[in-house]
């Protein structure tokens, strides 16, 4: 070989090996669940929520669930900061199961905390109800079992979830 494709060869090692300890690091700063699974939001569940919330949840059952900020919509929200509200399927919240591992994944809900909620209201008997969005099938995440869409999902409201999220082109 001569000098110049030996320099260019090098070059080209020097730039691969650089590229994939960049998408390393990426995977290493990647936000994860405790069980140690990488952690990113659905877009096409925030994309069809109708209410998007940071709140306080206390328990898996959604009772008392206070409102911190709303993030969406930005005029004439269903709800303000500082409201509770009773959010119906959180127990529902989790990930596909994955068919290399038994069992049942575990919940969304980690324990008492501040979580990214997507959410749909609903008029019934008079009285809003909040239930999860449940996550919409899209390229890459067929729902399973034959079901028309995934599981409803929750996320903690970290700076990275939150900053993913308003990534997210919403429509008002």
């Amino acid at each position: 070989m001569r000098a110049p494709q030996v320099g260019r060869l090098i070059v080209t090692a020097v730039l691969f090996v650089g590229w994939l300890g960049y998408l390393g690091y990426l995977v290493y700063s990647r936000p994860h669940t405790p069980d140690g699974r990488p952690l990113a939001l659905s877009r096409p569940q925030f994309l069809v929520s109708m209410l998007d919330v940071v709140a306080r949840v206390n328990d898996d059952k959604g009772e008392d669930v206070v409102v911190d900020e709303v993030l969406y919509p930005e005029e004439k929200p269903p709800v303000k900061a500082g409201d509770k509200i009773r959010v119906e399927n959180i127990d529902k919240c989790r990930p596909l199961p994955n068919p290399l591992e038994k069992g049942e994944p575990p919940l969304d809900w980690t324990g008492p905390g501040s979580y990214l909620l997507a959410l749909q209201v609903s008029e019934r008997n008079g009285a809003r109800h909040f239930e999860v969005v449940p996550t919409p099938p899209s390229p890459g995440y067929p729902p399973s079992h034959g079901l028309s869409a995934g599981p409803p999902r929750i996320y903690p409201a970290t700076p990275q979830m939150l900053a993913e999220y308003r990534s997210i082109p919403k429509q008002p």
